[in-house]
């Protein structure tokens, strides 16, 4: 547990993890920027303070190496990577992802993925993730009347962007499950208790995977996005490892956030049957409870950036090349930009949330989580209107992951 002042937060603690918003609440009023030293990390807490860090890529700075050395895992230290993982990852993956570098790299990489995900290509998907998701719910009834367990991240909503990001690619139905798994490993091993030799061995054979498939589409072009992203352009074209490294973020951020999404949106529900209510009644409210789950419940609590220079805020000094975590969990709670933060709400213009970040790394990816999660809770609420709970969650023991590992829910003709 770590101090600033009066304050004591411990990023790690479970109950932190269960439920960190009054946590974050007592630090937006006492310690909005908060030092702690064991994981070494400088917390930013409010709002207007999380926005400016993140729309600042001069002085706070996406690369890890910025600052030092990042064999150790900040958000679960237990789960650190061994040596022999950080130095085989530093030479088979030297470059830098959109999430992990800094203009005028991440300018370049953003503009030559920018077109795969170009609104009006992503609007194209829209009604085959809807036949996707009628038939997920399809297998969810009759599982239901079969008698069997239904949980709703198992059957749900982890299947459908997996199965949504294997067709965007190309990828075969039979391999859906190793990218399933695969993705799952990559994400484990990093929560506590992960494994992460078996994290490493899968970021290995995932990354031999669509080496092959990169390889595959230069010499035999079609219709798909990684097809679309080895094609060159006015620039030029990506270097394969460019792709091996942007198709592996796709898969695990993609599967992950979305997942996430519409498993806290059916939690935030079914703990308010009124509102639930709401969108049985009147199913275009889906759109708005997508954007309320952000705000309330976001699938990413924090976004790592480190400072390339001393930094002053609210007369505390950041010091240069300090590891920083703008908490965009609690920004989107701050009763300064919301009223009544806490409450969940249909109501609400929720459009100022920053679930997906700010700025030039604004999640690419961001109209597809919403289209997905949309799709989901539609046809939840059209074709299983008593939806109820059936056994205890089981969260994500992660400080920046929030969402559910699973969540068994009982559905009824």
């Amino acid at each position: 547990m770590t101090e600033t002042g009066t304050v004591a937060f411990d990023l790690n603690d479970p109950d932190v993890i269960a439920d960190p918003y009054p946590h974050y609440a007592r630090l937006r009023e006492h310690a909005s920027v908060h030092h702690s030293t064991a994981p070494d990390l400088w917390l930013l807490s409010r709002y207007d303070d999380v926005v400016l860090a993140l729309r600042d890529a001069t002085r706070f700075s996406s690369d890890p190496g910025t600052g030092g050395d990042f064999a150790d895992n900040p958000f679960n230290p237990s789960t650190s990577l061994p040596g022999w993982a950080t130095r085989l990852i530093d030479r088979v993956l030297p470059t830098r992802t959109l999430l992990t570098s800094d203009p005028p790299e991440h300018t370049r990489l953003r503009k030559k993925v920018s077109r795969a995900f170009a609104p009006r290509r992503i609007a194209q998907w829209e009604p085959r993730i809807r036949e996707i998701t009628e038939s997920l719910m399809d297998e969810l009834a009759d599982r239901a009347a079969r008698g069997e367990s239904v949980d709703l991240v198992r059957d749900f909503a982890s299947p459908l962007p997996t199965i949504v990001i294997a067709e965007l690619m190309g990828i075969p139905a039979a391999r859906r499950d190793d990218f399933k798994r695969w993705s799952d490993h990559l994400i484990d091993g990093l929560l506590t208790g992960g494994d992460t030799r078996r994290m490493a061995t899968s970021a290995a054979a995932i990354s031999l995977f669509f080496a092959r498939t990169v390889r595959q589409r230069r010499r035999h072009p079609g219709e798909d996005l990684v097809s679309l992203l080895v094609t060159p352009d006015a620039d030029g074209v990506l270097g394969t490892m460019d792709l091996i490294v942007f198709c592996v973020l796709l898969l695990v951020a993609g599967n992950e956030t979305t997942t996430n999404l519409v498993s806290n949106a059916v939690h935030a529900l079914l703990d308010r049957p009124a509102v639930w209510q709401q969108l049985i009644a009147e199913p275009g409210l889906a759109a708005a409870a997508v954007e309320e789950t952000l705000r309330y419940d976001s699938p990413g609590q924090g976004l790592l950036r480190c400072t390339t220079t001393e930094v002053r805020l609210h007369e505390v000094v950041i010091p240069a090349g300090a590891r920083v975590l703008p908490l965009v969990g609690s920004a989107n709670r701050d009763p300064g930009r919301w009223d009544a933060p806490d409450e969940f709400r249909l109501d609400r213009n929720s459009n100022d949330h920053i679930a997906f970040g700010v700025g030039i790394h604004y999640c690419i990816g961001n109209a597809l989580a919403r289209m997905e999660a949309r799709a989901a809770l539609e046809t939840l609420a059209r074709r299983a209107p008593a939806l109820s709970r059936a056994g205890h969650p089981i969260r994500i023991p992660s400080p920046v992951l929030r969402g559910f590992r699973s969540l068994p829910i009982r559905i009824e003709p």
